[in-house]
C-alpha cells in the first residue's frame, strides 16, 4: 500500500500549536497555585527574652510579667501616695468638716446669792458687779444702783469722763467684748450713741453723749442673772 505524502509545512505548524497550549496551561497553573504561607511565628529573638545576666532564656520559658511598684516606693505614684499620707489628718473631722468639739454654752454672768437692793450717789453701791461691768479708767461715778429679784439683778450706772464719747465707747467694747459679750448697735435718742452687749441670758446697754463743757456723759443699764 502506498505511504501518504505529508506536506513539509504541516508538521512544524502542529508542533507550534502544541507548544503554545503547553505554555498557556503552565502559566495558568502558576497563577492559581497557592504560594507558601508566610511564617507568622515571631522570631527567635522575640520569643526568647534575655535574662538579667545576659543569657537567653530557653525557648519554652514564659515571658515574665512586670509587677507594680509597691505603694510606699519613691517611684511614680508611690511618691505622691507617700506625700498624701503625710498631708491627711490622723483623725477624722466632725460632721461639718470641723473638729468635733462643741463650744461652751454661755450661762449666767453671776454666781452665788445676789446683793441686796441699794443705790449710791457719787460712788459704787455695795454689791455692784464690777467684775462683770467694769469701771473703766478715767471714769467718775455719778450714781449707781442694784436691784435683785429672784435670780436676776438689775444694774445701773451714771458716770462721766474727760475722754471723748468714741473713746469711752471703745473702752467698754474692748472690756465687755473681751469678756464674751456680743456687741451690736442699739436704738438711741438724738445726740447719743447706744451700744448693746449680750451674753446668754444677760444684756447691757451703754449710752454715751457729749458732756456740757467737754468730755462724755454715759449710762449703763441692764440685767444680769446668777447661777445660784
Amino acid at each position: 500500500m502506498p505511504t501518504p505524502h505529508r506536506s513539509p509545512a504541516a508538521a512544524p505548524r502542529g508542533l507550534a500549536v502544541a507548544l503554545a497550549a503547553t505554555l498557556v496551561l503552565g502559566a495558568t497553573a502558576a497563577c492559581t497555585s497557592p504560594g507558601p504561607a508566610p511564617d507568622a511565628s515571631p522570631s527567635a529573638s522575640a520569643t526568647r527574652p534575655s535574662r538579667a545576666d545576659g543569657t537567653a532564656a530557653p525557648s519554652g520559658a514564659a515571658t515574665p510579667t512586670p509587677t507594680a511598684a509597691p505603694t510606699g516606693s519613691t517611684e511614680g505614684g508611690g511618691a505622691a501616695g507617700a506625700l498624701a499620707s503625710e498631708i491627711l489628718p490622723s483623725q477624722a473631722p466632725g460632721p461639718a468638716g470641723l473638729p468635733d468639739v462643741a463650744p461652751p454654752a454661755a450661762g449666767p454672768s453671776l454666781t452665788g446669792p445676789l446683793p441686796a437692793t441699794g443705790a449710791a450717789n457719787g460712788s459704787v453701791v455695795k454689791g455692784f458687779p464690777k467684775d462683770v461691768v467694769p469701771i473703766v479708767d478715767g471714769l467718775t461715778v455719778v450714781s449707781s444702783s442694784v436691784s435683785a429679784s429672784g435670780d436676776r439683778l438689775q444694774v445701773g450706772l451714771q458716770a462721766s469722763s474727760d475722754a471723748a464719747p468714741a473713746d469711752v465707747q471703745a473702752a467698754y467694747v474692748a472690756a465687755l467684748g473681751g469678756a464674751g459679750f456680743a456687741v451690736g448697735d442699739s436704738p438711741a435718742l438724738p445726740g447719743t450713741t447706744a451700744t448693746a452687749f449680750t451674753r446668754g441670758p444677760d444684756g447691757l446697754v451703754l449710752t454715751v453723749r457729749d458732756r456740757i463743757g467737754g468730755g462724755t456723759a454715759l449710762s449703763i443699764a441692764g440685767t444680769l442673772t446668777t447661777a445660784g
